[in-house]
């Protein structure tokens, strides 16, 4: 782990327990009972985790939670991802326009291609008030990189309406989890357990403009354009 990696990991464990105190440090997804069907829908610039990554986290943190506690909204495999930028945040009726939609897809064609493929470490589970998420540990060129599309949207008008707990350091996580009820004091202690798990490392060479709800549900996910980063 990188000096910066150290770093991003303890703002991120600072992260969770102000979260547990006071849930308005840092914009969460309220706990709901139905995210599968959920119609609030967001706008999102997403990668999806690399096969081995997505299997890994099934095998070693969904699979153990979902037999403690199955009644939870666990992702599906193929939903599992990272944002690289929330555009708008969930809301019924969306938050964004076609205009919006357009202005994006012209965005990050010109700013996609200008940037090598990004890695990423998948080390650690973060227990949110309302979700269990894998830390994604970056690099400080994606650092960088996400502060200049979140510029760039400002710029064309498109200010992104998520809070987050650190201005200057780019958090970065894969949702697994979202709570439709309170977990049991049974999950949380297995939760404990896993903290420190290690799911692997991988390469992101691709994202997506996505349209999706909560719990990116298939049903409710729409692919609006793909971009690949400069090959190497």
């Amino acid at each position: 782990m990188t000096p910066f990696q150290k770093k991003q990991l303890a703002l991120m464990r600072q992260m969770e327990t102000m979260l547990a105190a006071d849930s308005r440090v840092s914009t969460i997804v309220p706990m709901q009972t139905d995210f599968a069907s959920d119609n609030q829908l967001c706008l999102s610039l997403n990668a999806f985790v690399p096969e081995a990554i997505a299997a890994s986290i099934q095998n070693k943190l969904i699979e153990p939670l979902q037999r403690l506690d199955p009644t939870q909204y666990y992702y599906q495999k193929q939903s599992l991802h990272v944002t690289f930028h929330s555009i708008r945040i969930i809301h019924n009726p969306p938050t964004y326009s076609q205009k919006d939609i357009e202005t994006s897809r012209g965005l990050l064609t010109k700013l996609i291609p200008s940037e090598r493929p990004f890695p990423f470490v998948w080390h650690g589970v973060l227990a949110l008030p309302t979700s269990v998420s894998v830390i994604v540990l970056i690099t400080p060129r994606y650092n960088r990189f996400i502060h200049r599309i979140r510029h760039e949207f400002v710029r064309h008008g498109i200010p992104d309406d998520k809070k987050y707990f650190s201005d200057t350091m780019v958090f970065a996580n894969t949702t697994i989890c979202r709570y439709t009820h309170t977990p049991t004091p049974e999950f949380l202690k297995k939760l404990q357990t896993l903290k420190d798990t290690d799911i692997g490392s991988g390469v992101i060479d691709t994202v997506a403009l996505v349209e999706t709800n909560a719990g990116a549900h298939p049903s409710k996910t729409r692919v609006l354009g793909t971009y690949r980063f400069l090959e190497n």
